[in-house]
């Protein structure tokens, strides 16, 4: 099956080059890779090291007039799977999208992987949203206002027609914000409509869970099982500021997942976090999607810290997911644009029914060494 995604993307890209052949078609093929290793001695008597390529992709993105095709294919844990795979056509103010990506929901999701301030996103991140879902999106901006809608199925691409969840998801962002040189406030939100799941056998359920602030060790932090599954509806609230030397990133999350029997399960949980050059000067901010990304300058130097908590317990659900609070610290040294090392230090406060693996607080090194280009 992986062999025949790959083939099908091949042979895309070949025909579109061929069918748009001309002065005006730029394509530019892209790669990157992500190597990680942690360092702590939670679960052993002595300090232990993990260590794996988190992460490895190549692409390309195609752009022929108003149109543009970006498609993405990702080699990790022995498996090739499609990331990004959109058909964007661009007019003024706008961008349709069609394909396998993200949905418009929390900023931190949509920042690539290469310009995040740590090596993962929030554990509220991880926990209230999914992954990349295949649908339509329609991105409408000015200097100051973002909108963005679409509908979705449940699943990505590589999982149509799968066991997982058969639903449709519709979700919205709303963004105002003003920017004058280096210098940006952003203030927003997010919705999110699932229809009840369909074409299942028995009593629908899903799991809820977080990896928390690393994917390395062997078991979800906060993990919750959901069973007489309905609708899902979850919201947030974002803000953002930069500045020349400094960046201030939140959001917030609430989630409620009606059930078809007993009370419905409403986890919560957000993060704050922030960024400030020894080294360098300028974030870089897309307008088109609204969201912050690298230093503008190639060689710099960013420290940054981020508090998260999520809390997954719903005591009127009679449901035990888990509730921790986090606090992180780190380094970012970007070499030039192509490389950058990550270095950050995470201490874990294990709070009621995380995951049994999870007996006492944590505390862990991670560092991440990337290319992109």
């Amino acid at each position: 099956m992986s062999k025949k995604i790959l083939a099908c993307i091949v042979m895309l890209a070949a025909s579109f080059s061929v069918a748009l052949a001309g002065d005006s078609l730029k394509i530019k093929f892209r790669s990157r890779a992500l190597l990680d290793a942690t360092v702590t001695d939670y679960g052993k008597e002595d300090v232990q090291g993990y260590y794996r390529l988190e992460d490895f992709r190549v692409g390309f993105k195609a752009n022929y007039g108003q149109f543009e095709l970006k498609a993405d294919i990702g080699f990790g844990g022995g498996k090739v799977a499609i990331k990004d795979l959109l058909f964007n056509y661009h007019m003024k103010n706008c961008v349709v999208a069609v394909g396998n990506a993200y949905e418009p929901f929390s900023m931190d999701m949509l920042i690539s992987t290469v310009d995040m301030r740590f090596n993962q996103s929030a554990t509220s991140v991880l926990a209230f949203t999914n992954s990349r879902k295949l649908g339509a999106t329609i991105h409408y901006y000015l200097p100051s206002l973002y909108l963005a809608t679409g509908v979705y199925t449940h699943n990505d691409i590589n999982k149509i027609g799968s066991s997982q969840v058969n639903a449709f998801v519709s979700t919205s962002r709303a963004v105002w914000r003003r920017q004058k040189g280096d210098y940006l406030i952003h203030a927003g939100g997010a919705f999110s409509f699932r229809t009840r799941p369909v074409n299942t056998e028995g009593d629908p359920e899903t799991e809820v869970s977080s990896a928390g602030v690393t994917s390395m060790l062997p078991n979800a932090l906060l993990n919750a099982k959901v069973d007489h599954l309905g609708t899902e509806v979850k919201g947030l609230l974002e803000a953002l500021y930069m500045s020349p030397k400094f960046m201030i990133q939140s959001e917030y999350f609430v989630d409620r997942y009606n059930r078809t029997q007993g009370e419905a399960y409403m986890p919560h949980g957000g993060y704050i976090q922030a960024g400030y050059f020894i080294k360098g000067r300028g974030f870089e901010y897309d307008p088109v999607y609204s969201i912050p990304g690298r230093p503008k300058t190639e060689k710099a130097i960013e420290l940054t810290a981020r508090l998260n908590c999520t809390d997954m317990n719903d005591s009127k659900a009679g449901i035990s997911g888990g509730k921790e609070t986090d606090l992180s610290v780190g380094a970012n040294f970007y070499l030039n644009k192509y490389l950058a090392v990550k270095a950050n230090c995470s201490y874990v406060f294990v709070g009621d029914n995380c995951n049994e693996f999870y007996q006492k607080d944590l505390l862990l090194g991670q560092i991440r060494i990337q290319y992109v280009f």
